[in-house]
């Protein structure tokens, strides 16, 4: 048997498992529907073609979430204006280097090498990241930078130490419980959030108490 067919076998069976020991109807019809989609067609058709497809290596099966500095129309959008204004400078600067600009001179080379320091600018902070986290196949881990997240919970968790999350609507946070009461905060503004939540909750409903409820 092929490794990605193996393991969604193995997942299934574990869901059988938590069927058996489900404490309540809601529950089992959670875990039921997660396994139809499990077992749809389209999902052991997916299965086949990885197994055909050419081993993954370990840094391909990582997902990175992040909370921007910036948001991305705003760095996106000022770096390009800045590099057209750099461009357009330097076009006109070939021809005529200093213009008329308000009944003063403007020297468009000075321009330039502004709208320019401007662009790199804007993409420089448009890859700084005050929050991100790291998922993959066997839990997920955190890590803030600078002082906007500060008061966070950060650190790793397992899947399997998973228990219950819900979103605090006051602050926007997602709060993460573990085993033995550990805390994880994830802040709702990351990037492909909806993404993330997703798959929280699926692994919830693997290993947690209870099926994920979101307040």
């Amino acid at each position: 048997m092929n490794q990605p067919q193996a393991e969604l076998q193995k997942l299934l069976q574990h869901i059988d498992q938590l069927l058996d020991q489900a404490p309540d109807e809601k529950t089992r019809l959670e875990l039921q529907q997660l396994r139809a989609r499990l077992s749809a067609p389209e999902m052991q058709d997916m299965a086949r073609e990885f197994a055909k497809a050419r081993p993954a290596r370990d840094e391909e099966l990582v997902l990175e979430f992040h909370d921007p500095l910036l948001p991305m129309v705003v760095t996106a959008g000022a770096s390009v204006i800045a590099a057209a204004t750099c461009v357009f400078a330097v076009v006109e600067g070939a021809k005529n280097p200093v213009v008329p600009f308000f009944g003063n001179e403007l020297n468009l080379w000075v321009v330039a090498v502004f709208a320019g320091a401007c662009s790199a600018m804007f993409t420089a902070l448009s890859f700084m990241r005050p929050f991100s986290i790291r998922v993959d196949t066997e839990g997920m881990a955190s890590r803030i930078a600078g002082t906007r997240w500060r008061l966070l919970r950060v650190g790793a968790m397992p899947w399997k130490d998973i228990r219950s999350m819900h979103e605090r609507t006051a602050d926007r946070v997602l709060e993460v419980r573990a085993s033995e009461d550990r805390v994880f905060d994830i802040p709702m503004r990351v990037v492909n959030y909806p993404i993330l939540r997703q798959h929280l909750e699926n692994m919830v409903r693997l290993y947690g108490d209870r099926p994920a409820h979101l307040l």
